[in-house]
């Protein structure tokens, strides 16, 4: 299962019940999040998350409102004598705002502490070991725009449209093993055993001098297709998030304004409910998320949520602590 976890759906102004960005995504015994609005360090404790979990974060871009949570967040870590790794992804500069943090005001990280610069322009990726680490630093080159690869998932980006430079990120996961069906395996006479787990993941075993292919004898159904979840930042309409975003399971884009306030939204580099409803269609995701709400619908988001479902039906509106599951 794959959880999400919203925990800020406010857009630049945090208002009483929504906090600024930031989108945890729950998989396997690991923890993704993306952007880190101010005080995350409270949502984290109130969604029931651990703070001593391996640990992916996404930065999209230098607003404040998307990465001010962020020190407060890994002084938090610190004072609570983390131990397993984190891993901080985001535009160039990242490190030294946080190398900053470290001389200034003494941020440190008695833990695995990566920091990642994904520098487009140059197609590189810049890695930090550490908050005193400046000097030394790799550069290693981007390939199809992934930023990270495991045995179950990747994580691509693409440039977004916005008045800075703004990542938008896709979670893609691999595909998944069938689903196993373990009276099968026992009319066959095999006991549960080790054999079990390599049956599950569709491979072939060997019983009592017998080849086994657990696909052809109905043990484990076909390999099942990877979930997608992106994410988009702030931004503008643009094809390049189309392109990252096809066929998302879910997309989590920003509803900063009404239609009524289109052109405020296009002079800002932002998205109304309806442009991120119509960038949802054109991209063949099967759910919408709309979050980063205007402080102005703080009484009234309705008119938010009826615009995009009239042009994409399957929309939710993002509140702070909701739960999403994919299974």
């Amino acid at each position: 299962m794959i959880e999400l976890i919203i925990l800020g759906s406010s857009g630049s102004i945090p208002i009483r019940e929504r906090n600024l960005p930031s989108i945890a995504l729950k998989y396997r015994s690991e923890i993704l999040l993306f952007d880190c609005g101010e005080d995350v360090q409270r949502r984290f404790l109130e969604a029931g998350l651990k703070l001593n979990k391996p640990m992916k974060i996404f930065i999209t871009h230098f607003h404040g409102d998307h990465i001010i949570g962020l020190p407060g967040l890994l002084f938090r870590f610190n004072l609570t004598d983390r131990t397993a790794p984190l891993a901080i992804y985001g535009p160039p500069r990242l490190f030294i705002y946080l190398y900053f943090h470290h001389k200034i005001v003494g941020l440190k990280a008695r833990y695995p502490l990566r920091i990642i610069e994904i520098d487009h322009d140059t197609n590189t990726l810049i890695k930090y070991d550490g908050l005193n680490n400046y000097d030394s630093k790799t550069e290693i080159k981007i390939e199809n725009n992934t930023l990270f690869e495991s045995k179950y998932y990747s994580i691509q980006y693409a440039v977004m449209e916005h008045s800075v430079r703004n990542y938008a990120y896709s979670f893609i996961e691999k595909p998944r093993p069938g689903k196993f069906h373990p009276e099968k395996a026992k009319e066959l006479g095999i006991p549960p055993s080790p054999l079990w787990k390599k049956m599950q993941e569709g491979k072939k075993i060997t019983y009592k001098g017998k080849r086994i292919n657990p696909i052809n004898e109905g043990i484990v159904d076909p390999k099942r297709s990877g979930r997608k979840i992106t994410y988009s930042g702030d931004t503008a309409p643009c094809n390049a998030l189309i392109e990252l975003g096809k066929n998302s399971d879910i997309l989590i884009h920003e509803a900063t304004y009404t239609e009524h306030l289109k052109n405020i939204a296009r002079k800002k580099k932002h998205s109304t409910s309806v442009d991120a409803a119509e960038i949802a269609l054109k991209m063949n995701a099967k759910q919408l998320l709309l979050t980063h709400i205007s402080s102005r619908y703080e009484d009234d988001t309705t008119k938010l949520l009826e615009e995009a479902k009239n042009v994409f039906p399957n929309t939710l509106l993002a509140r702070d602590l909701m739960k999403i599951s994919l299974f």
